[in-house]
Protein backbone atom coordinates (compact mmCIF):
# COMPACT_ATOMS: atom_id res chain seq x y z
CA UNK A 1 0.00 0.00 0.00
CA UNK A 2 1.22 3.47 -0.87
CA UNK A 3 0.91 6.38 0.76
CA UNK A 4 0.94 9.69 -0.12
CA UNK A 5 4.34 11.70 1.09
CA UNK A 6 3.99 15.62 1.56
CA UNK A 7 6.83 17.23 -0.79
CA UNK A 8 9.20 18.88 2.12
CA UNK A 9 8.84 14.94 3.57
CA UNK A 10 10.73 13.87 0.28
CA UNK A 11 12.18 16.58 0.15
CA UNK A 12 13.87 16.41 3.77
CA UNK A 13 15.21 12.54 3.40
CA UNK A 14 16.79 13.66 -0.51
CA UNK A 15 18.65 15.93 1.55
CA UNK A 16 19.94 13.68 4.11
CA UNK A 17 20.87 11.22 1.05
CA UNK A 18 22.77 13.51 -0.70
CA UNK A 19 24.73 15.41 2.03
CA UNK A 20 25.62 11.88 3.39
CA UNK A 21 26.37 10.28 0.18
CA UNK A 22 28.64 13.40 -0.56
CA UNK A 23 30.92 12.26 2.32
CA UNK A 24 32.43 9.45 0.20
CA UNK A 25 34.17 9.95 -3.25
CA UNK A 26 34.32 6.03 -4.00
CA UNK A 27 31.12 5.65 -6.37
CA UNK A 28 29.99 2.63 -4.87
CA UNK A 29 29.83 3.65 -1.27
CA UNK A 30 28.23 7.07 -2.50
CA UNK A 31 25.55 5.17 -4.46
CA UNK A 32 24.38 2.80 -2.20
CA UNK A 33 24.75 5.40 0.79
CA UNK A 34 22.30 7.52 -0.99
CA UNK A 35 20.24 5.24 -2.56
CA UNK A 36 19.68 3.22 0.94
CA UNK A 37 19.05 6.28 2.81
CA UNK A 38 16.71 8.08 0.32
CA UNK A 39 14.92 4.42 0.53
CA UNK A 40 14.38 4.13 3.98
CA UNK A 41 10.95 3.22 4.85
CA UNK A 42 11.86 4.43 8.82
CA UNK A 43 13.33 7.34 7.85
CA UNK A 44 10.60 8.47 5.27
CA UNK A 45 8.37 8.47 8.41
CA UNK A 46 10.46 9.87 10.46
CA UNK A 47 10.57 13.14 7.77
CA UNK A 48 6.97 12.74 6.99
CA UNK A 49 6.48 13.28 10.90
CA UNK A 50 8.62 16.67 11.34
CA UNK A 51 7.29 17.60 8.06
CA UNK A 52 3.76 17.52 9.77
CA UNK A 53 4.65 18.93 12.79
CA UNK A 54 6.33 21.83 10.20
CA UNK A 55 2.89 21.92 8.64
CA UNK A 56 0.93 22.52 12.12
CA UNK A 57 3.00 25.72 12.67
CA UNK A 58 1.27 27.60 9.21
CA UNK A 59 -2.32 25.93 11.08
CA UNK A 60 -1.53 26.86 14.42
CA UNK A 61 1.01 29.65 14.75
CA UNK A 62 -0.22 31.65 17.58
CA UNK A 63 1.56 31.79 21.28
CA UNK A 64 2.76 29.39 23.05
CA UNK A 65 1.93 26.77 20.49
CA UNK A 66 4.11 28.07 18.08
CA UNK A 67 7.60 27.22 20.52
CA UNK A 68 5.87 23.61 21.39
CA UNK A 69 5.50 22.61 17.59
CA UNK A 70 8.78 24.23 16.98
CA UNK A 71 9.91 22.02 19.96
CA UNK A 72 8.37 18.93 18.72
CA UNK A 73 9.61 19.53 14.88
CA UNK A 74 13.29 20.27 16.26
CA UNK A 75 13.17 16.64 18.02
CA UNK A 76 11.82 15.10 15.43
CA UNK A 77 13.81 16.66 12.84
CA UNK A 78 17.05 15.08 15.42
CA UNK A 79 15.47 11.69 15.48
CA UNK A 80 15.22 11.54 11.36
CA UNK A 81 18.79 12.67 11.20
CA UNK A 82 19.48 9.91 13.79
CA UNK A 83 18.16 7.24 11.52
CA UNK A 84 19.78 8.41 8.47
CA UNK A 85 23.53 8.28 9.78
CA UNK A 86 22.28 4.57 11.46
CA UNK A 87 21.42 3.70 7.38
CA UNK A 88 24.59 5.15 6.57
CA UNK A 89 26.21 2.84 9.24
CA UNK A 90 24.69 -0.10 7.52
CA UNK A 91 25.32 0.72 4.39
CA UNK A 92 28.81 0.79 5.21
CA UNK A 93 28.66 -2.62 6.63
CA UNK A 94 26.45 -3.66 3.26
CA UNK A 95 30.16 -2.35 1.13
CA UNK A 96 32.42 -4.20 3.74
CA UNK A 97 30.68 -7.18 3.83
CA UNK A 98 29.14 -7.82 0.28
CA UNK A 99 31.75 -5.99 -2.11
CA UNK A 100 33.44 -8.98 -2.65
CA UNK A 101 31.04 -10.22 -3.98
CA UNK A 102 30.19 -7.57 -6.28
CA UNK A 103 33.46 -7.89 -7.48
CA UNK A 104 32.90 -11.61 -8.19
CA UNK A 105 29.76 -10.54 -9.80
CA UNK A 106 31.67 -8.31 -12.42
CA UNK A 107 29.41 -5.15 -11.09
CA UNK A 108 32.19 -3.55 -9.74
CA UNK A 109 36.39 -3.50 -10.13
CA UNK A 110 38.34 -4.44 -6.97
CA UNK A 111 40.04 -1.27 -6.86
CA UNK A 112 36.86 0.71 -6.48
CA UNK A 113 35.79 -1.66 -4.01
CA UNK A 114 38.79 -1.82 -1.77
CA UNK A 115 37.88 1.99 -1.94
CA UNK A 116 34.28 2.22 -0.82
CA UNK A 117 35.69 -0.19 1.91
CA UNK A 118 38.18 1.97 3.26
CA UNK A 119 36.20 4.61 3.04
CA UNK A 120 33.22 2.82 4.96
CA UNK A 121 35.70 1.63 7.35
CA UNK A 122 37.07 4.81 8.03
CA UNK A 123 33.46 6.29 8.84
CA UNK A 124 32.51 3.42 11.35
CA UNK A 125 35.67 4.27 12.34
CA UNK A 126 34.87 7.77 13.86
CA UNK A 127 30.75 6.70 14.46
CA UNK A 128 31.00 3.77 16.32
CA UNK A 129 28.18 4.97 18.27
CA UNK A 130 25.87 5.08 15.96
CA UNK A 131 27.51 1.47 14.76
CA UNK A 132 27.23 -0.23 17.51
CA UNK A 133 23.59 1.34 18.19
CA UNK A 134 22.62 -0.51 14.74
CA UNK A 135 24.76 -3.58 15.46
CA UNK A 136 26.48 -3.75 12.56
CA UNK A 137 30.15 -3.37 14.34
CA UNK A 138 29.76 -7.03 14.95
CA UNK A 139 28.95 -7.98 11.40
CA UNK A 140 32.06 -6.30 10.20
CA UNK A 141 34.44 -7.28 12.68
CA UNK A 142 34.87 -11.11 10.57
CA UNK A 143 35.63 -9.34 7.47
CA UNK A 144 39.15 -8.50 6.98
CA UNK A 145 40.78 -5.63 4.51
CA UNK A 146 41.12 -8.68 1.57
CA UNK A 147 37.57 -9.68 1.63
Amino acid sequence: MSRHRSRASQQRQSEFAESFACEFDAAAIHNTVWETVDEDSDLARLCDAAAAADEALDIRGDGALVAKLDEAWGRLDWVARQRALEVVAEACAVVITEGGQWVTDGHWDAEEITDAQTEARDWIATHTDVAERVGVLTDIATHTADD
